[in-house]
């Protein structure tokens, strides 16, 4: 191969090209790929982290309501003692009002 009237050799061609400048243009395309597998891996992470949060949102949700049913299953399905343990403490609470008010009367 001959330029300029004289044959090329392999150290005059090494010259002519500037090898970082070489480098730099090969490696635009695969540094443009590496970035758009790396934007493309962190959106693929974010997708998963959204559907990690939002199926362990719903196993939460779904415990809450189980529990709730429960609560409200047992609240019906149970006899309320209260009421008549009430009614009980007021009528001796009563009955011992009305003897202090009536030494009290007495006294007077």
């Amino acid at each position: 191969m001959k330029i300029f009237s004289r044959e090329l050799t392999k150290d005059d061609l090494a010259d002519l090209i500037d090898t970082d400048k070489l480098r730099s243009i090969i490696d635009k395309p695969i540094s443009l790929v590496r970035t758009r597998r790396e934007i493309l891996q962190q959106k693929k992470e974010k997708k998963d982290m959204k559907k990690f949060i939002k199926g362990l949102l719903i196993f939460i949700g779904v415990i809450a309501v189980v529990c709730g049913v429960a609560y409200a299953l047992y609240r019906y399905f149970t006899p309320d003692y209260d009421d008549a343990f009430d009614d009980d403490f007021d009528d001796a609470f009563d009955d011992d009002d009305d003897d202090l008010f009536a030494d009290d009367g007495d006294k007077a």
